[in-house]
């Protein structure tokens, strides 16, 4: 896995990639407030095609714009990222933001598109989205830390992490943040995920509808346990309901919530259907 930067639709976009000169390409988009790292579990496991994970504008060590957090955006800095690296059409993971973006792509860009993959993201989700994911994407962007040691015991807390760590959950963190002269200070400015959840979360995108639209060969990777207080983001039925939305689709059901199904078992489990998904 290496790290490389590429000026693309007037930013500089960071990425990591693995296996390059192997067929087919997959491009891994990550959640709402998370990084390319937040990937490393599933870079780790692949080994028989080319996988790019992307810091998206704002987050990681991509560029951080003060405007531009919208999916057309978000859409056109990795059309950008494609056409850089002459990549025609790849296959696309998008993990809950990251999911909503690769369904906007799949639609908008569909020549580029050739399979996705959506993690833990359905046509409708819980009711109370905005309230659920808001608190833990923007809480820890507002603090500063006096040492790593100090960010890696807080985040050791987190009560979704439910007492889940790993090298790769360590790895993902210590992407989110910086060494500055005042501390250890998060990467990411909380207005700009402010604005990425208000342009996700706009009325004008029927996900639905959208939805309706896929035509690519599409799973649904959908987490088995509660996020926090007893709640799903994507609930069993929700995924269902948008499995049965798109044309050609099926269900895979991982262990893990919404961000612990990213390491450890549901990693390989998600794994695991993505490599029978592309390669058989």
């Amino acid at each position: 896995m290496r790290n490389f930067f590429l000026e693309t639709n007037g930013i500089k976009l960071h990425y990591l990639e693995k296996n390059i000169n192997l067929k087919p390409v997959l491009i891994l988009l990550h959640g709402l407030s998370a990084n390319a790292n937040s990937f490393e579990s599933y870079i780790n496991l692949i080994q028989d095609y080319r996988v790019i994970s992307v810091d998206l504008r704002g987050r990681g060590l991509s560029d951080k714009p003060n405007s531009g957090y919208s999916i057309k955006e978000h859409a056109l800095d990795i059309i950008g990222l494609m056409d850089n690296l002459k990549i025609d059409n790849a296959i696309f993971a998008g993990h809950s933001f990251g999911g909503l973006l690769t369904i906007y792509m799949a639609i908008h860009f569909s020549k580029r598109v050739s399979k996705i993959i959506l993690i833990d993201v359905a046509a409708k989700m819980h009711p109370n989205l905005k309230e659920m994911v808001t608190p833990s994407a923007t809480g820890r962007l507002f603090k500063r830390w006096e040492s790593y040691n100090d960010y890696l015991n807080e985040m050791k807390k987190t009560p979704f992490l439910k007492g889940q760590w790993s090298p790769e959950i360590e790895a993902f963190y210590k992407a989110d943040c910086v060494e500055t002269k005042r501390g250890i200070e998060p990467r990411s400015k909380a207005v700009h995920i402010q604005q990425a959840i208000e342009a996700v979360l706009d009325s004008n995108n029927n996900w639905e509808l959208l939805i309706s639209q896929i035509k690519q060969p599409t799973i649904v990777i959908n987490a088995l346990d509660t996020f926090i207080n007893d709640q799903y983001i994507v609930s069993k039925k929700n995924a269902t309901e948008t499995v049965n939305i798109i044309s050609n689709c099926k269900l895979v059901l991982v262990e893990g919530n919404h961000v612990t199904m990213l390491f450890g078992k549901g990693a390989k489990q998600t794994v695991a259907a993505i490599n029978k998904f592309i390669l058989n």
